[in-house]
């Protein structure tokens, strides 16, 4: 699909938490016919129910702090129509991995011209991927059953084997056995390279998990599942596993 002059405009979406952007994509589009301008309140508990009603034909979402990849999904999931843009200065290959799965349609640097930056939401207007989204090339995703997703999401909040064997209510053998295993599956050297790649995965290092002892999310978000469901490793550490990893 081409815009055309009798196309109607495109309706916009932009989310981010700093005004100052907010303000300055506010004034570079109101001049531009082609798209109907459409903030967002910065706080991202206000974000899922605008775009569910509004169903707008781009969103723009600054990668903020709070941005995750579970967030990525409930996005696409209450707008599946729109194209999903990701805004920000840089773009770790997780996240651009994890990210290609919800079908973003590209992302767009938080340094680049005016030029720049209307010229690629005409793109994305007339139905065309933004580009440069590239995974990379060298990278290998490790599904996570739901314990190891457990697993994963609380010892990357930093959680010591005996709080995770409490939020689990599981013992503390049973979780120095589920890391053992976790460590040959991923091919992590010990606790804390795993954690690093939960980390990782979750983007802005804010994992949740809705455990009867554990971190409880809001009552209205999603409460069966981890935020972990998966590991991308870019250009992946060793698969032979490590009989001296830590497990303590």
């Amino acid at each position: 699909m081409k815009l055309c002059a009798e196309s109607p405009p495109a309706k916009l979406v932009v989310f981010t938490d700093e005004p100052l952007p907010a303000l300055g994509v506010s004034h570079l589009l109101s001049a531009s016919e082609q798209f109907e301008y459409i903030p967002a309140e910065p706080q991202i508990a206000e974000l899922l129910p605008l775009i569910q009603t509004v169903q707008p034909d781009i969103i723009l979402v600054d990668v903020t702090p709070e941005m995750t990849i579970a967030l990525l999904a409930r996005i696409r999931e209450k707008a599946p129509g729109a194209r999903l843009i990701l805004w920000g200065r840089s773009f770790s290959d997780e996240l651009l991995t994890q990210a290609q799965e919800f079908g973003i349609s590209g992302v767009i640097s938080r340094t680049c011209s005016k030029e720049i930056f209307l010229e690629k939401l005409q793109r994305a207007a007339a139905g065309d991927n933004v580009g440069e989204a590239e995974a990379p090339g060298r990278f290998t995703k490790v599904d996570l059953t739901h314990r190891e997703s457990q697993l994963v999401t609380l010892l990357s909040q930093g959680l010591k084997n005996k709080e995770i064997a409490t939020c689990l209510g599981i013992t503390e053998a049973t979780v120095k056995a589920y890391l053992s295993r976790l460590f040959q599956k991923v091919g992590a050297r010990d606790r804390f390279e795993l954690a690093l790649f939960g980390l990782k995965n979750t983007y802005c290092g804010q994992a949740w998990w809705d455990g009867p002892n554990g971190f409880v999310m809001e009552p209205e978000q999603e409460r069966a599942a981890p935020l972990v469901r998966s590991l991308v490793l870019v250009e992946p550490a060793r698969r032979q596993g490590y009989p001296q990893a830590r497990l303590a």
